[in-house]
């Protein structure tokens, strides 16, 4: 089973059982388990499978044409991808005939007249058929612009999209050695995210810091030149891009600051920040109650973890990694100090929305957000869920280790009582690395919750 993504293909089967021709695009970075997902739901099915390389058109046909081969049983001869997707409509008149492009978007972006040739295929030989077309994308940007967007002149009609965004924490920990910790599996959560071809490079014969070594901090590391590779491999002068996300990575979170570390104007750099944002590759938060578009309080963070991490920790880095030195003596404890603010608020965010999702928040939460009165309280955010209708409200903070007494607890988190005072019924949360004293343990009940690193990973 493609781990985290069972939702996803349970839907497609029952998309696959209903009738008439149907279009569905599975989506997301490269190395988030779109070819296995593909793979898997295309398992003891009619149909050809084919993945497009990275070829001009004329090879990738004639790759196509022996993938239908071997399906036909025929010496198939297709001049042009025309023809191909006419043959294709032979196989799917009578019964359900899948075909399966993976790396779809490689292949129209090398050649945009496939997808117009697809698309007519579609409008035309296939309308009546029972064909299942599962396009796998790459490309994100590309595909939610040309493949997807209603306004534009090659896209597809009604299609049914699934975007693999990646996994949580709680997934990501499904692939992680079970042998491992629960400190760890978050340690290397925050270092390698939700990507599961990342997570499966962790040796569960090593320990965290040969792990992260291996994997990111030699010459012949499998991540010493990947993650920028692949998460701006649809970008035109990648320097500035590098130069704002190793802003970012530094600490830099606004747009003045990004200004001043990169040397670059304001308008240059809220122009490819922009596009970042397009692609998601990096997020503009803000905190709660504020308004998105008009709020002066937006931070800017890098979306992937992987990526995040390598700009930070690769990148200053390279040349004495490339030259076989050892960088990062302290290793741990730098990535302890690393994760310990926002990486962690985030898989706090990601535990209370699956609990969220399960009803098993102290109420139904509309709306789950950060929130900070400034930019200096940025790093000691707080967590909030709230349902506007009924005027709850939850809020939610994380530390390393509480090692104040009860009562100097109790009186500050009082203080949250003078923040948002239309909401009447009010709840605390405390996440915590470490195992909480019995003296704060004493404390909970049904208005405070308390949970640890190892609570975060004890449900399902």
């Amino acid at each position: 089973m493609a781990i985290g993504r069972e939702g996803k293909l349970d839907s497609m089967e029952k998309n696959w059982v209903s009738s008439g021709a149907k279009f569905v695009v599975v989506y997301g970075n490269h190395k988030s388990g779109k070819t296995e997902l593909l793979a898997e739901f295309a398992e003891g099915k009619r149909g050809v499978f084919f993945s497009a390389e990275k070829l001009n058109s004329f090879m990738n046909l004639r790759l196509f044409e022996k993938a239908v081969s071997a399906f036909s049983e025929e010496e198939e001869d297709f001049p042009t991808w025309k023809v191909a997707f006419k043959r294709i409509a032979e196989f799917a008149k009578d019964e359900r005939f899948l075909l399966v492009i993976d790396n779809f978007a490689d292949l129209v972006f090398e050649d945009r007249n496939i997808l117009k040739d697809f698309r007519a295929a579609f409008e035309n030989e296939w309308r009546n058929s029972a064909i299942f077309v599962l396009a796998g994308c790459g490309r994100c940007y590309f595909t939610e612009n040309e493949i997807l967007a209603e306004n534009s002149a090659a896209a597809m009609r009604r299609p049914v999209i699934y975007k693999l965004d990646e996994l949580d924490y709680l997934d990501a920990a499904k692939i992680l050695p079970k042998n491992i910790s629960a400190f760890d599996k978050m340690k290397y959560y925050c270092c390698l995210g939700g990507v599961p071809e990342y997570l499966g490079l962790v040796d569960e014969n090593l320990d965290f810091e040969e792990n992260i070594r291996k994997i990111f901090l030699r010459k012949d590391a499998p991540l010493f030149n990947e993650p920028p590779a692949i998460f701006l491999d649809e970008l035109r002068e990648p320097e500035f891009y590098n130069s704002i996300l190793f802003a970012l990575a530094k600490g830099s979170q606004r747009i003045n600051e990004i200004v001043a570390e990169t040397g670059e104007s304001s308008t240059k750099v809220n122009k490819y920040l922009l596009t970042l944002l397009q692609m998601q590759i990096v997020n503009r938060d803000i905190p709660f109650g504020e308004e998105n578009k008009s709020s002066r309080k937006g931070i800017y963070t890098i979306n992937s973890k992987a990526l995040a991490f390598w700009f930070r920790f690769v990148l200053p880095n390279r040349t004495d990694i490339a030259t076989g030195k050892t960088v990062l003596e302290n290793l741990s404890m730098e990535v302890e100090e690393y994760i310990s603010g926002k990486l962690y608020e985030q898989v706090c965010m990601q535990y209370m929305t699956r609990k969220n999702k399960q009803g098993m928040l102290p109420f139904l939460g509309s709306v789950l957000s950060g929130y900070w009165g400034s930019l200096k309280e940025y790093s000691d955010a707080k967590i909030v869920a709230a349902n506007q209708r009924n005027r709850q409200i939850l809020f939610a903070e994380y530390k390393r280790n509480y090692s104040e007494s009860g009562e100097q607890l109790v009186a500050r988190l009082r203080k949250n009582e003078k923040l948002f005072t239309e909401y009447w019924e009010r709840y605390d949360m405390l996440f915590s690395v470490e195992p909480f004293p019995r003296e704060i343990r004493n404390l909970e009940n049904m208005k405070l919750k308390l949970v640890d690193v190892e609570g975060l990973y004890k449900y399902k």
